[in-house]
């Protein structure tokens, strides 16, 4: 009896042990990821301790990290600390969730496959994740333009080039600015699905705006503007109702003409540019 007692006793305990403690999760929303898109990884983490987790400030007595390295294990450099606030704190029993963005605080500058672990280091333990890989691409080239800028001793080029990466939504249409010469990619705007029947298009106005008008869907072409720095300004939407959005030069502008796409209209081009006539 004394001994049934010892034994419930200890299941009783080793049962408490195995609930105090930090459970943490971690999921990189893509598998793929295009070079200096945002690269965001979800992170959950369930705090089953009787303690508050306190991840920045003054009273912080939890770390939150990222094991981070490349497919033959060398570490990715880390630019800046991650960053948390004294306001993230985990309560005893709460849950607590958020969409961290990798790209400000490593160098993923390289393609390749990357290997992460999510951590927390509490109380002088450690929870550590299980190993999740995503790509890093280039993506395939599908249009470029190449511009002066600068004046004088910093006189240089720009390339804008058009990219796409596939995603579970289908592929995706980025335009991306880099240097030509040294090929370091400095931006990657997403424009939006993108399918391959008619090639994108890409100009630059007397503004130094650039201009995308790209098909988006069978029945649906998308003109993008943004600026030099590659910020959206603008999205508009055009049908492809027997007639092909135009996107032309007037008066050093760059304008797009063609009937507004109405959500809902099924009506399409007929034929693709090599049959088209």
């Amino acid at each position: 009896m004394k001994l049934r007692f010892v034994f419930a006793m200890l299941g009783a305990m080793l049962a408490g042990a195995a609930n105090a403690q930090v459970e943490i999760f971690c999921q990189p929303i893509h598998t793929d990821f295009l070079i200096s898109e945002e690269t965001t990884i979800r992170v959950e983490v369930h705090n089953n301790t009787s303690d508050t987790l306190v991840l920045a400030g003054t009273n912080r007595n939890a770390k939150l990290g990222f094991e981070l390295t490349t497919e033959s294990g060398a570490a990715v450099s880390q630019r800046t600390e991650l960053p948390f606030a004294p306001a993230d704190v985990i309560h005893s029993g709460e849950t607590w969730t958020r969409a961290i963005d990798l790209l400000p605080f490593y160098d993923l500058r390289n393609p390749g496959r990357l290997m992460l672990r999510t951590y927390i280091e509490w109380d002088g333990k450690a929870f550590l994740t299980p190993k999740h890989f995503f790509n890093l691409t280039r993506g395939p080239e599908m249009g470029k333009l190449i511009v002066a800028a600068g004046t004088g001793q910093k006189k240089a080029t720009v390339k804008y080039s058009l990219r796409t990466v596939a995603r579970a939504e289908g592929e995706m249409l980025f335009l991306c600015i880099e240097d030509p010469e040294t090929q370091v990619r400095v931006a990657a705007a997403n424009l939006g699905t993108s399918i391959r029947l008619y090639p994108p298009q890409l100009r630059r106005d007397a503004e130094a705006r650039l201009h995308v008008l790209h098909q988006a869907a069978p029945n649906r072409f998308t003109h993008s503007v943004l600026t030099d720095t590659g910020h959206l300004l603008n999205q508009e939407h055009f049908a492809t109702d027997y007639q092909m959005p135009e996107m032309r030069e007037v008066d050093a502008h760059v304008v797009v003409t063609g009937r507004p796409y109405i959500p809902g209209d099924d009506r399409r081009l007929p034929l693709g540019p090599e049959t088209n006539h």
